[in-house]
């Protein structure tokens, strides 16, 4: 009888690891997997789902042998007694739900109300640092705010989160850094084009010259896509033409994008998608002074395949 228990526990883990792997694979290759993470984070994903599906055969190849020297070890620990059947249903939800969602549900993207939690604090990068760094320091502070936010977000039950929750990126992983006179070079570049056309492998760059630099830009055209977003003390014609930019994965995802205003804002509802024309000014929002869009045409467009913008310097 406990070798037939253990055996099952075996082959139930084997098969737990093999589906974390089948899901981690169905979202690669839909490319889906780029709503959770980012490019850059992939060779982990790789890694992972091949290191999963190894160690999810051999627990089943182990759950089907009869030899007791392959199923049980040298520990001293008695591998075969019975176990309580409900605690370990429980134990084996916990995993084999997010499997089983993860086939059945379409994959969901963050959106207005996740950017209204993050705050809109312009594109600086300095600013942004400063935001993350007082973020974290809550979050260690008080690691309940950083369940609550998992919970709220990605419907996560708090109790099924250990105690070991990770704060910090894997070991391994490194920000890119921008090469030697790349932001000198897009700034020219930006500064000869009659009308600054934002495109998604420099989004988060321009948008960080722009912020640095506003008074160059003033007068230039500009087009640029993203969600309708609004902070709470924004005027009826006042938005934010956001996009969400992922560093690591969606944990560690910050708002960028441009403020803007016109006439046909307060006609706009959050998280509708636009393409939006205007002429760049400049303007003080949270004492600091800001690119400001005066918005002259507006086109409402579908939810872009990749709606999540990354800072890349590949090309």
């Amino acid at each position: 009888m406990g070798n037939r228990d253990y055996s099952f526990h075996l082959f139930i883990r084997g098969i737990i690891l093999i589906g974390f792997s089948l899901l981690a694979l169905k979202l690669t290759l839909t490319g889906n997997i780029f709503n959770f993470i980012a490019p850059k984070m992939m060779p982990f994903m790789y890694f992972a789902i091949i290191t999963f599906l190894i160690l999810g055969i051999i627990q089943v190849w182990r759950s089907g042998s009869k030899d007791e020297e392959e199923l049980y070890c040298d520990c001293g620990v008695d591998h075969g007694q019975s176990t309580n059947i409900v605690k370990s249903t429980i134990i084996y939800s916990i995993f084999i739900i997010p499997v089983v969602t993860g086939f059945l549900f379409a994959e969901a993207t963050i959106d207005s109300s996740v950017a209204a939690k993050r705050g809109f604090t312009g594109n600086n990068p300095q600013v942004k640092a400063e935001v993350n760094e007082d973020k974290v320091l809550d979050y260690l502070n008080d690691p309940e705010e950083y369940v609550a936010e998992l919970e709220e977000l990605y419907g996560i039950d708090g109790n099924e989160i250990s105690g070991d929750v990770p704060l910090e990126h894997p070991e391994g992983f490194q920000i890119q850094a921008p090469p030697e006179g790349f932001y000198e070079a897009l700034e020219e570049k930006l500064l000869a084009m009659d009308t600054i056309v934002v495109q998604e492998d420099t989004y988060i760059q321009t948008m960080n010259i722009l912020d640095m630099n506003p008074d160059k830009f003033v007068g230039k055209k500009m087009e640029v896509i993203g969600f309708v977003f609004r902070e709470e003390d924004f005027t009826e014609d006042q938005m934010v033409i956001a996009r969400f930019g992922l560093s690591c994965c969606v944990a560690d995802s910050s708002v960028y994008g441009t403020l803007s205003t016109g006439s046909v804002v307060k006609d706009l509802d959050n998280d509708q998608w636009v393409k939006v024309t205007g002429t760049l000014s400049k303007t003080e929002y949270n004492d600091w002074i800001l690119p400001y869009l005066q918005i002259e045409e507006i086109e409402l467009i579908e939810k872009p395949e990749q709606p999540y913008i990354y800072e890349t310097y590949d090309n």
